[in-house]
Parts: structure tokens; C-alpha cells; sequence
């Protein structure tokens, strides 16, 4: 007479811990896409006023193309350490990322957005717009194509 006693309560202890188990990964996924991707522009821009090129290209992919203005397409993080460390030779000292849009699909998003680039003293160097593709990796968001260009007029 005690198996089905016992039987009732391994029953019982399995969905205990099931549901436990789904409150877990329900609070784990309680951040949004959008504000993970908000956090992940927020140190992108720390690590760039740093001055460290590696460290901004940490924020992409392994596989991660980045398409500059006026430029070829970099492929991979040491080509787009490559393009940050270039801008920051040019005199930037800030990326200020404004966040218009994020839509998320499963392991996937897009953002959409405007930038302004600062030199010494806040100085805006240039402002525009940009479009990011963003894929899960490892659990973290990281930016795995990137396009932006300028908004402001062409020299005459």
C-alpha cells in the first residue's frame, strides 16, 4: 500500500519543480529585448569614449558585418575594430545612440535609430541614422549587421 503513497508524492514533487522551473525562466526572460539592447548601446558608447576599438568590437558577432559610409563592407570583429579605431584616429570621442525603434523575433531584432558623433570639447562632428540587426549570442544581444550614414548635407 506505501507505491502508491510514494507514487503520489514524486507526482507531486515533479510539479512542484516544474512549476518552479517555469517561474524561473519566465523571470529570467523579464527583460525586454529593447531594453537589453538599450544597455548593450549604453556600454558600446562607454567603451568607445574609452578609446577602445577591441572592446566596441566585442559588442558584434563573431560573423558581424558592419557597413560604414564611404566605405567597404567590414566583415568579422577585427575588420570592425578596424573601422572604430579609424574614427577615433579622425578625432571622435563619443557615439551618441538614440534607440526610435526595436523589434524583436525570437533570437533576432532590428533597431532602428539616430547617432551624433562628438569630438573633443562635445563638438557634433556628424549626426545620422542607422539600422542594426542584432542576434542572440551566448545569451547576450550582440550586433550582427550594422549600416548607418550621415544626415547632414555633402561638401560643396
Amino acid at each position: 500500500m506505501r507505491s502508491p503513497s510514494i507514487a503520489r508524492r514524486a507526482a507531486r514533487v515533479a510539479i512542484a519543480l516544474g512549476l518552479t522551473l517555469a517561474a524561473v525562466a519566465a523571470i529570467a526572460q523579464t527583460v525586454s529585448p529593447r531594453a537589453a539592447i538599450d544597455a548593450a548601446n549604453a556600454k558600446f558608447s562607454a567603451d568607445f569614449a574609452k578609446g577602445d576599438a577591441n572592446a566596441v568590437a566585442s559588442h558584434y558577432t563573431a560573423g558581424a558585418w558592419a557597413f560604414p559610409p564611404n566605405g567597404e563592407i567590414a566583415k568579422g570583429r577585427e575588420a570592425i575594430a578596424k573601422v572604430w579605431k579609424g574614427a577615433m584616429d579622425a578625432g571622435i570621442k563619443q557615439v551618441k545612440l538614440t534607440t526610435l525603434e526595436v523589434e524583436s523575433h525570437g533570437d533576432a531584432a532590428h533597431e532602428a535609430g539616430t547617432y551624433a558623433l562628438m569630438g573633443e570639447g562635445g563638438k557634433q562632428l556628424d549626426n545620422g541614422k542607422y539600422v542594426v540587426v542584432w542576434k542572440k549570442d551566448g545569451g547576450q544581444w550582440k550586433i550582427h549587421r550594422d549600416i548607418w550614414n550621415t544626415s547632414m548635407p555633402a561638401p560643396k
